[in-house]
């Protein structure tokens, strides 16, 4: 399972932005997203809000700036976001996020889609989750993964995120102290295998360590060429 730490997607500017519109705002209860009754508990910021379309800029922009973001999920689409809120008690337990956002999907809002403008249908190959609360600010609501290792706890800086597979089984952890807040929004991507896009995202890496280290090698030369090659090869576009 590929599971990628996606750096400060929000500066510190961006994310006080955020801040500063989603604790004035109104949030309705999570189960508008889907979810069922004892298996989630927790807010969403209405999406009928003026605030939410604020945040959804903010997210988005910063999203689709962050190189290591754009080339690790390779985004063909990029679902509108929810922006939840975890009060103390509230939690989310194992499940699997919808392999089709738009089609006979939990994830319909009335009035705004998660998906993008013009796109009824998006492919949900990966998740992502964005935090927007400092981690000393709240106790529990780790976002968990199942693994043959046993349970994967992942709790980030604020303004960082967490890329994973649409298809892996997570949770989030009952909050004991405090509020944690985040964006959770599903990408389609160029290389829906997994497999495909690990190998191109190595693929880039190579490449821009030997343009740092050795730019006029023939080596360097031959990277380019193959990761150019792959995405060639195995983009659906």
């Amino acid at each position: 399972m590929f599971i990628s730490n996606i750096n400060e997607i929000l500066d510190k500017e961006k994310l006080a932005k955020v801040r500063k519109f989603i604790e004035k705002s109104p949030f309705v209860d999570g189960l508008i997203s889907g979810g069922g009754e004892g298996a989630k508990r927790n807010l969403e910021l209405s999406p009928e809000s003026e605030d939410y379309l604020e945040v959804l800029n903010l997210v988005e922009r910063a999203a689709r700036a962050s190189v290591e973001f754009t080339m690790t999920a390779f985004p063909r689409y990029i679902t509108r976001p929810i922006i939840s809120r975890y009060e103390v008690g509230m939690f989310y337990k194992g499940h699997i996020d919808f392999p089709v956002m738009g089609f006979a999907s939990p994830h319909q809002i009335v009035g705004r889609s998660l998906s993008p403008l013009g796109h009824n249908y998006v492919r949900s190959d990966l998740s992502m989750t964005l935090f927007l609360s400092d981690p000393s600010s709240y106790d529990g609501g780790e976002l968990t993964f199942v693994a043959t290792t046993g349970p994967v706890k992942i709790k980030l800086e604020a303004g960082s995120g967490i890329l994973y597979p649409t298809g892996s089984r997570h949770s989030v952890s009952v909050v004991t102290r405090g509020v944690r807040y985040a964006a959770i929004f599903w990408i389609q991507s160029l290389f829906p295998v997994e497999a495909h896009r690990q190998a191109i995202h190595n693929a880039y890496r190579l490449v821009t360590t030997l343009k740092r280290t050795a730019p006029a090698s023939d080596a360097f030369a031959l990277a380019q060429d193959n990761f150019y090659d792959l995405c060639r090869i195995l983009a659906q576009v």
